[in-house]
């Protein structure tokens, strides 16, 4: 049935060059989607000794986390290795984590296992770092735009996992980004330049949020185009995040797949044209 419709569309909107790419990223998505219904799992690793409460409060906070992040977005099509390592007295449920996508998809937290369970919900880490996962790794020069894309969707996964509104989620959203739009002072060159001298200079928080700006306004444009960032992820996971190995390669299918053509001009106009990405 997925087929025909893509036949269909085709057949309705003609053989422009556009209307070939979306029917083509259409039949991707009938091939991905009839090659395997497997779900992806979360592989446990410990590498501190964890007792089995702190075990079993530990995986529940991550697997309930990955739920929300496939339901809020879509399922993984790759199992997700998990590492714990023990990092207590920092004051919080977890001081670090980062992802790792060699040899496998893999996040290894630091955490303090002293902390409930609801603690660790309410922790943006997880939700950020999982999503991190629904893009493949886009290189250093670029890590903004990773950076700003998992902090776009960490609300988001926190509002599904039930910790916060949606109030919140677009208040929280609307603060962190006009703060880090307060506290940039690079407004003569383009962001993308700016970025690195932020992440050098450790203005974490304007980094990650700038990022989240550029996919603000993305999403915004979407919308406006009866899509949304959600929507074209949706398709992309589905049909082509194994495919897809680079920034560019990235950009190009998720313009294929989305209604139309605002990766790739916005990824331009944030690396030619200077001061803070434009966000509504």
């Amino acid at each position: 049935m997925i087929r025909l419709a893509c036949y269909l569309t085709l057949a309705i909107t003609g053989t422009t060059p556009r209307a070939i790419n979306k029917a083509s990223a259409c039949l991707l998505l009938a091939m991905a989607l009839s090659i395997t219904n497997a779900q992806a799992e979360l592989i446990w690793h410990w590498q501190d000794p964890f007792s089995p409460q702190e075990k079993t409060r530990l995986k529940h906070w991550v697997s309930k986390t990955a739920a929300a992040v496939e339901q809020t977005v879509a399922p993984y099509p790759f199992d997700v290795h998990v590492y714990f390592h023990r990092m207590a007295g920092k004051g919080e449920p977890v001081p670090w984590a980062n992802t790792r996508r060699r040899p496998n998809q893999a996040i290894h937290f630091h955490v303090d296992p002293s902390y409930s369970l609801q603690q660790f919900l309410k922790d943006w880490t997880a939700p950020h770092e999982l999503s991190h996962l629904l893009i493949p790794y886009v290189g250093q020069d670029y890590s903004w735009f990773a950076e700003g894309f998992a902090s776009y969707l960490q609300y988001r996964v926190m509002h599904t996992l039930g910790v916060l509104t949606p109030e919140q989620v677009s208040q929280k959203t609307h603060a962190k980004i006009s703060q880090a739009q307060d506290n940039y002072i690079y407004h003569k060159i383009p962001f993308h330049y700016a970025a690195q001298i932020l992440r050098e200079s450790k203005q974490y928080p304007v980094y990650y949020w700038g990022g989240a700006a550029f996919f603000q306004s993305l999403d915004a444009r979407l919308q406006r185009e009866q899509s949304s960032l959600v929507a074209v992820l949706k398709d992309y996971l589905a049909c082509c995040r194994l495919q897809a190995k680079n920034l560019s390669n990235l950009v190009a299918t998720l313009d294929r797949l989305a209604p139309a053509q605002v990766f790739a001009p916005a990824l331009q106009a944030a690396t030619t044209e200077a001061g803070f990405p434009l966000w509504e």
